[in-house]
């Protein structure tokens, strides 16, 4: 069931201001099947400044949940149920959603990312659940970074991952 939160309180989880944190105030939606990862995934990004605009258990929910709130960042699981992250990625980008998507999975499930090489799409970042917050603060600081001086972001999906050769 996809939760759409009505609070917006700016200033929730963070100790920083707009001027000094890129991340601040920018709206995530979570999708994530299971309950304790979601809960875990929205204490890491409020702590980063992001202020959680909604919860999905799956990426169908998603879809509806992304297009009500209009987040900056689409944070989707892979194996969920009903619709899963590649496929849900898939639509995100054909409806030329611009929120910045990433993948937060177990590692043993990213060889699915590489199905949307195929579709030409392809995720911002890509993390495991057992990344560090420095690792998430790093990459969308600089994703977000790059957003800000109108630059096209670069990938942070590991070659490897999508199925290219290294030069």
């Amino acid at each position: 069931m996809a939760t759409v939160l009505a609070r917006l309180d700016r200033n929730a989880g963070s100790k920083s201001n707009k001027s000094d944190n890129p991340l601040y105030g920018k709206r995530v939606v979570i999708a994530e099947d299971n309950r304790l990862q979601r809960k875990k995934l929205r204490e890491l990004y409020e702590s980063m400044g992001f202020v959680c605009v909604g919860e999905c258990e799956n990426g169908l929910d998603c879809l509806e949940v992304a297009e009500k709130t209009k987040p900056d960042l689409i944070s989707l699981d892979i194996l969920m149920p009903h619709m899963h992250g590649v496929e849900t990625l898939g639509y995100l980008k054909e409806a030329k959603n611009k929120a910045v998507i990433v993948f937060v999975s177990a590692m043993g499930n990213l060889e699915s990312v590489a199905e949307v090489k195929s579709k030409g799409y392809s995720p911002d970042a890509v993390f495991s659940k057992k990344d560090t917050r420095e690792m998430f603060l790093e990459v969308l600081n600089a994703i977000f970074t790059a957003n800000e001086d109108e630059q096209e972001p670069q990938s942070m999906v590991p070659q490897s991952v999508l199925g290219e050769k290294s030069a």
